[in-house]
């Protein structure tokens, strides 16, 4: 055994654990039980830091069972020394509090699980060591389907605790008791054993079908998989349709902003995942929809706001009539921002895209405009959208609006992918000159990419405007364009469902951990960190994106004739 292969990740491990320690994070997180009068949020980052460098220390190495888990146990034992090292420091009385103000007695207590000083170092030592030796046990497991069911299991239950916000409501809804499941927001001891025992089970049961399943795949006629998969993709839309009276008014509002990011991701993936255009300054389209939707509908709209009054009796229009001139107008500006940067490619499109994103904002603030924009003020009083009947300030209303949209919005880029406008796009993506040469006008194509993801964004900043009833340049920052940017990069560029998984775990996972708003981006970054390390192609990639990154991954060397140079 190499000891560099244990020491290294642990020391890494130790670090990390010292680094949420000193931010508050651990001590903040550890006021939310995951099992309830056993152990909390802020101990289970400790451990998983541990199993986290244990499992890679052992994978690292490709140990077998018996020297994995002595791997494991050396660089858990090396992460938790660490710790405890830490631990002592403050202890002695070392002031380390004008450097990291959130080193508390709480953060000492949560490091000594509530002991004495003595015992907790004991217990930190064994739990750190147990943990490493389990961790890196699980690398030299030869069953696979073992190895994958306790991962499963854990995990699952982890998620299950961490959604107990949303899953009692949901539960509740339904009409099932919750009382055995979950208690002061974690889980019983009841609860963890079935949820555990369940995950496990589940795991076992699927991967032990795996092969069977996949052979009846391989021999299915093409006439049954086509109607296997109509079925299941009615099946989801009826999901999707019950959704919002299953899981209540707050979920419903966390979906519709989710549906809003995959509008935005759609019409960012025509530009980034199809035509391989860099674009930063995204949100621009986002806030021409916005603001096109709110001077057609709101009272206080500069087209019907007569001189000397404060606000007109109505709008100029409503949001349905309006709607077909606002994707003009952004299909317009989509075309008019992407003339002067036909030529440029790479990092320099994405900086002047940048560049136009900012200057929008800030011509959207200033004087010159605000008689016509309300400037900083912002435009208020936008109605919703008629019938009044169906009030789609409700959010399980306007759900639905936003996911038929969604669906409009996924069809037409489906539809575009391998259309001829589609493969036009991926020639430019893999190389522009050839793609010229070929005979495909680039420039056509470019101004093509522009304005059709300028129209599917705008449909975000209608609906934007039509939830809130009032929209402010503060809501069309560059943070927008980074995060719309980042579900496409995380769920797969160019993929449609990828765009959905990563607009479902960018937007509606964050909410599991609302109350710890103020780890968000860095939650968020370590995330995106872990994606890009272990999965660069992304959740669900699209198929030609994940032969580029792995060509040649798996292919066999080639033999040379004896005395053959390589070259």
């Amino acid at each position: 055994m190499n000891p560099t292969a244990a020491l290294k990740p642990g020391l890494i491990g130790g670090t990390v654990v010292i680094y949420l320690a000193a931010i508050g994070m651990v001590e903040r997180f550890q006021d939310r039980n995951v099992i309830t009068g056993v152990v909390g949020l802020g101990v289970v980052l400790i451990l998983l830091t541990i199993a986290i460098a244990a499992y890679t220390a052992a994978r690292k190495g490709r140990t077998p069972m018996p020297t994995g888990a002595l791997v494991g146990l050396v660089a858990g034992g090396m992460v938790a020394l660490i710790t405890l090292g830490f631990e002592g420091l403050i202890n002695a009385g070392v002031d380390v509090r004008g450097m990291f103000v959130s080193i508390t007695p709480g953060l000492l207590e949560t490091l000594e699980f509530g002991l004495n000083p003595a015992l907790g170092a004991i217990v930190m030592a064994l739990a750190g060591g147990t943990t490493g030796l389990v961790a890196g046990g699980l690398v030299g497991l030869k069953d696979e389907h073992l190895r994958s069911s306790i991962v499963f299991a854990v995990s699952m239950t982890l998620l299950i605790s961490l959604g107990e916000p949303i899953l009692r409501v949901t539960l509740g809804n339904l009409g099932i008791p919750t009382n055995w499941l979950y208690e002061l927001g974690g889980l019983t001891i009841a609860g963890t054993i079935i949820t555990l025992l369940a995950g496990f089970g589940l795991r076992w049961w699927l991967m032990g079908r795996k092969e069977k399943r996949q052979e009846i795949a391989a021999h299915m006629p093409e006439d049954t998989r086509r109607t296997w998969g109509r079925a299941s993709l009615i099946a989801a839309i009826l999901a999707l349709i019950a959704l919002p009276w299953v899981v209540g008014p707050f979920v419903s509002d966390v979906l519709g902003t989710v549906g809003l990011y995959v509008l935005l991701g759609l019409g960012l993936n025509i530009v980034v995942g199809y035509a391989g255009l860099l674009d930063l300054g995204y949100v621009a389209f986002f806030a021409v929809g916005a603001y096109a939707a709110a001077i057609f509908t709101s009272p206080a709209s500069f087209l019907v706001t007569e001189e000397g009054e404060t606000f007109a009796a109505a709008g100029f229009t409503n949001i349905w009539f309006a709607f077909p001139f606002v994707v003009i107008i952004a299909v317009v500006i989509g075309a008019m921002i992407g003339a002067p940067v036909l030529r440029l490619r790479g990092d320099y499109l994405a900086i002047v895209t940048l560049g136009f994103g900012e200057i929008i904002r800030t011509l959207v603030l200033s004087d010159w405009l605000a008689p016509f924009l309300g400037g900083a003020q912002g435009l208020t009083r936008i109605p919703a959208a008629p019938p009044e009947s169906f009030d789609l300030r409700n959010p399980q209303h306007i759900y639905y609006v936003i996911l038929a949209f969604c669906f409009v919005a996924a069809y037409i880029s489906y539809r575009l992918a391998d259309s001829r406008v589609g493969r036009a796009w991926a020639a430019m993506r893999e190389d522009e000159d050839v793609a010229e040469a070929m005979g495909i006008s680039v420039v056509r194509y470019k101004l093509l990419a522009f304005a059709m993801g300028a129209g599917v964004g705008s449909l975000g900043g209608v609906f934007f405007a039509a939830k809130i009833g009032s929209i402010f340049p503060n809501s069309f920052g560059l943070q927008v364009s980074i995060n719309v940017l980042a579900v496409i990069i995380l769920g797969g560029i160019g993929s449609i469902p990828g765009v959905i998984v990563g607009a479902a775990a960018l937007v509606g996972l964050p909410e599991l951990l609302r109350e710890f708003g103020e780890f968000r981006l860095l939650i968020y970054g370590a995330i995106l960190i872990a994606i890009m390390i272990f999965r660069p192609e992304g959740l669900l990639p699209n198929k030609r994106r994940q032969r580029e990154l792995h060509e040649g991954a798996g292919s066999a060397p080639v033999e040379l004739p004896e005395g053959a140079s390589p070259a």
